[in-house]
């Protein structure tokens, strides 16, 4: 198997120590926009603009638009359409004006090696025209396919810098001079993490409870076909094919697709507890394969006055960091295990009493208010009787 060659778009330097802060809403626009495009088979790229905040080495990005791109043969590829960008920048800050939004970077699908040369022309228009420090977020939706509980995101962001390239002269005698190597534009990953204020919460639930309320609608092929059915007098009916009348029949006997709005929201919580308890079990399991992993011998007697932490292949170095985490987790149990399991019980029956007792009361007030209720309303009722008791009109 040969090896793979390195990306040579990928530089080799140090980080220059800038992070991100990505927000979720990021994350949906991108989504909806990679569903939309696939689903009307369009053919030109999908690019998309990136606003935020840049506070010194720190850059946040919490809103994203498509944008409209036209053919630059010349360029190679294609190139962002430079009126209607700007006009549609300039309408997304006005609207985001309160939040100091700005123009941070832009976003398109790459592949998991990295950048390819076929973003660059984009990318130095962006750099010469808007912002010379733009961030690019590369999504790669053939890692959604490999996805896990817990796992990586399918993203990459990268910044950008000019490079002394020297690769053109590797392998070769050079010569002596005193021109400076060429510039080449290179990519470095940049470290980011996840951030959600209360907006973004909202939209998120919101999410999360529709995706148990789609369903399925008819088209108009399956639906049943209908032909006028005469008597010989005159009279038609409109009826269904005997075929249909069946399948309605054995469609009727199977239980119920359609949830009701309170079915569709408790089988929206129960799912997402079973993902929270998922990842719950996910992450223990991990944590007890860490512990198993590590050398019985580390923590002995020996091994602390020899200070040694020598580890064989089926073993890992542990990490005194992971471990106190681990340490201060497990004496955090207590706070949520009872010490008194009896003591606990008695407290969780008393409450449930209390409950059923108030719900009694309740069901007990409703009881005597429409009581109440009939009583009055047999009291006019009566009244009415007797009253045309006296004048004759009601028979004894």
């Amino acid at each position: 198997m040969e090896a793979r060659c390195p990306n040579p778009l990928i530089s080799s330097q140090k980080s220059s120590q800038l992070h991100a802060v990505l927000h979720p809403l990021v994350l949906l626009t991108i989504s909806d926009y990679i569903t939309r495009h696939t689903l009307r088979q369009q053919t030109v790229p999908i690019i998309g603009a990136l606003l935020g905040q840049q506070n010194g080495r720190e850059i946040t990005i919490e809103h994203a638009f498509e944008c409209h791109l036209m053919e630059a043969p010349n360029e190679g590829g294609y190139l962002l359409e430079y009126t209607r960008f700007t006009a549609r920048l300039e309408q997304m800050i006005t609207v985001h004006k309160d939040r100091q939004l700005d123009f941070v970077g832009w976003y398109t699908l790459l592949p998991a090696d990295g950048p390819t040369p076929t973003i660059l022309p984009i990318h130095n228009q962006i750099l010469l025209g808007w912002n010379e420090s733009a961030v690019l977020l590369g999504f790669q939706p053939q890692e959604v396919l490999n996805h896990s509980v817990g796992g990586k995101l399918p993203l990459t962001i990268y910044e950008s810098n000019y490079e002394a390239d020297e690769s053109i002269h590797d392998g070769e005698d050079r010569k002596m001079d005193d021109g400076e190597p060429p510039l080449k534009l290179k990519f470095r990953e940049v470290p980011y993490s996840v951030e959600t204020d209360e907006t973004e919460m909202i939209s998120m639930n919101y999410i999360a409870s529709g995706g148990g309320n789609a369903a399925a609608v008819a088209s108009k092929d399956t639906q049943p076909s209908r032909s006028i059915e005469s008597n010989g007098k005159g009279k038609r009916r409109l009826v269904e094919s005997q075929r249909e009348e069946s399948t309605d029949i054995a469609q009727e006997d199977e239980p119920g697709v359609f949830l009701t709005r309170e079915e569709e929201e408790t089988l929206t919580a129960l799912t997402a507890k079973a993902n929270a308890v998922k990842m719950l079990q996910s992450r223990i399991h991990l944590l007890i394969a860490y512990l198993d992993s590590i050398s019985p011998s580390f923590g002995s007697k020996d091994t602390a006055d020899e200070g040694s932490m020598d580890t064989d292949a089926s073993t890992v170095a542990p990490s005194l960091i992971v471990l106190r985490e681990i340490k201060a987790l497990t004496g955090r149990l207590g706070l949520v295990i009872p010490s008194d399991d009896e003591s606990f019980k008695k407290e969780m029956i008393s409450e449930q009493n209390d409950v059923e007792t108030i719900n009694l009361l309740s069901t007990l007030m409703q009881s005597i208010g429409q009581a109440r209720e009939v009583g009055k309303k047999f009291a006019v009722v009566d009244g009415c009787r007797n009253t045309q008791q006296k004048r004759g009109e009601y028979p004894d």
